[in-house]
């Protein structure tokens, strides 16, 4: 058990009329229907920022990537705000008064300058260390975007405390692809590595004017009150969300130790083409976390108390991991050659080798998560900072020698063992907040399935390499081929059970029969 804060007092009236009006609507209908709201925004957004990065990929040279990458990793480390779960302690508030806005404000803001000014301390810090001028004017860059960031973040978080998941993802509709514009500029003007940072820049300042006009007409009420800053508040706050942030800390090491090792030990042009491979194999778990992270942790904090109701909701995200995360990764597992090729060209096939490796641990991102989110939800943060202290000394002590030792695919294989490690320990504190989750029935199935589909896709794909098809039917088929094989399997193992689920959640998205579901759970 984590060592939690004194108990809050009761919700005021304004947040008990927000949660009556909220529970106007069942909370399945309501989680469900954002979900999807912030699903179809979700690949809204991956498509347009594949399209986009597909053309600066081809306009932009690897060590832009790698330069970007690099100092990314350096600013992820020294940036406070998450690591001080000031949003996760916001949200498992009762209440969002003005005493509530106006503490996550201070704190949030404060919090945002301070990584600055570490930034700046930081800076001729990396120049004795002999790192190159350019990863240090990304740390600087990313780190002022970091500011702005801080103000934007206090309207997104109460967006999504009230749920109002398709307002935050109209904006982000709307900003995104705008962003683009000042990155093609620069791009094809002989730009560089700043045509990544103008992109960061303009989303940000974009999403803080969107969210913020959107805040406050949608939430009049939290915006009527003069905002006041409780120590008291604060503290508690820091209470909890210093154990989360923790998490955050170690999880920066996680995911993205490996490309400090790539980049300090290898060089910036094969970070470059690493960086590539990641992005590639993370497809599977942007489009599934990116609407089970949001969505799952407000319907965990909500059904805490209902254990019954919470074990279905995580039962359901794992079935939605293994349906929608596990083919996307098979099929660019299968077709990794002509995927990098019809994307990037010849010049990034150098990335086909790395992604074969990042993409199998892909899969496991989004159920890591997705269990993250909901020992934070439950009042157990302290469970995935121990998850991520776990990843985190495992990395360092795996994928360090194993770089030294075969260089980048070194450090891919310690990536490997970092999530098999990672997944273990949280699976056995899954067992323990939800005695009652059929894991075996959640993955044997699922497992079984995925080893079939890789036996037979493989020689399939071989076999058709040798027809000599064009490049794009090549890479339709055998991407068609592994999907058609995996849901075909899946069906034919289980239908019922595949059948029963699809169908309850096609229900709760039209808000039918949503009593007799709930009576009557998914086998």
């Amino acid at each position: 058990m984590s060592a939690l804060p004194p108990p809050f007092p009761p919700p005021d009236a304004a947040s008990a009329s927000r949660a009556a009006a909220a529970n106007d609507k069942p909370l399945a209908v309501q989680i469900v229907r954002g979900g999807a709201t912030v699903a179809f925004t979700s690949y809204f957004l991956f498509g347009f920022g594949f399209l986009a990065n597909l053309v600066l990929t081809r306009v932009l040279a690897p060590a832009d990537f790698g330069v970007f990458a690099l100092g990314a990793f350096f600013f992820a480390l020294l940036n406070l705000r998450p690591k001080a779960g000031i949003d996760q302690a916001f949200a498992h508030h009762p209440r969002s008064d003005a005493e509530a806005s106006g503490t996550l404000a201070v704190l949030s803001i404060t919090t945002g300058i301070a990584s600055f000014a570490l930034a700046l301390i930081a800076a001729p810090l990396l120049v004795a260390f002999q790192y190159a001028q350019p990863v240090i004017v990304v740390l600087l860059a990313l780190a002022a975007v970091g500011v702005s960031d801080s103000v934007m973040g206090i309207a997104w978080v109460q967006l999504d405390k009230a749920l109002l998941f398709t307002r935050v993802s109209l904006v982000a509709a709307i900003a995104f692809p705008i962003s683009y514009l000042p990155a093609f500029y620069l791009a094809f003007n002989g730009g560089g590595y700043w045509a990544l940072l103008a992109q960061n820049a303009a989303y940000a300042a974009l999403l803080l004017l969107g969210l913020w006009f959107t805040a406050r007409r949608v939430l009049p009420e939290i915006w009527r009150v003069r905002w006041t800053f409780s120590k008291t508040l604060a503290r508690q706050f820091l209470r909890f969300g210093v154990l989360a942030g923790l998490a955050t800390i170690f999880a920066t090491l996680v995911y993205q130790f490996d490309n400090f090792l790539v980049g300090t030990f290898v060089g910036a042009e094969t970070l470059g083409y690493y960086d590539r491979a990641y992005r590639i194999a993370q497809w599977s778990s942007i489009l599934v976390g990116s609407v089970l992270t949001r969505t799952a942790f407000y319907a965990y904090s909500r059904l805490q108390n209902d254990l019954a109701r919470l074990t279905k909701t995580a039962t359901m995200s794992l079935w939605i991991v293994t349906m929608l995360a596990v083919p996307i990764a098979l099929a660019i597992f299968v077709s990794a050659d002509e995927l990098v090729l019809f994307l990037f060209g010849a010049k990034w096939l150098p990335s086909v080798l790395f992604l074969r490796f990042l993409v199998v641990y892909s899969v496991l991102r989004p159920l890591l998560d997705d269990a993250n989110s909901l020992f934070i939800a439950v009042g157990h943060p302290r469970r995935t900072t121990i998850v991520n202290i776990v990843q985190a000394i495992v990395i360092v002590f795996a994928a360090t020698p194993l770089t030294f030792q075969w260089s980048a695919v070194g450090t891919a294989i310690g990536v490997g063992i970092t999530f098999v490690a990672g997944l273990a320990v949280t699976y056995y504190f899954v067992r323990r907040t939800l005695p009652d989750l059929k894991l075996r029935q959640a993955f044997l199935v699922p497992g079984i399935v995925t080893i079939i589909t890789v036996a037979l896709s493989i020689p399939i794909a071989q076999s058709l390499r040798a027809s000599n098809l064009p490049l794009v039917v090549l890479l339709g088929i055998e991407i068609a081929s592994v999907m058609a094989l995996y849901f075909g399997l899946t069906l034919l193992l289980r239908p019922r059970y595949t059948h029963a689920r699809a169908q309850y959640v096609w229900r709760l998205m039209r808000n039918r029969s949503i009593s007799a579901l709930e009576d009557n759970p998914i086998p």
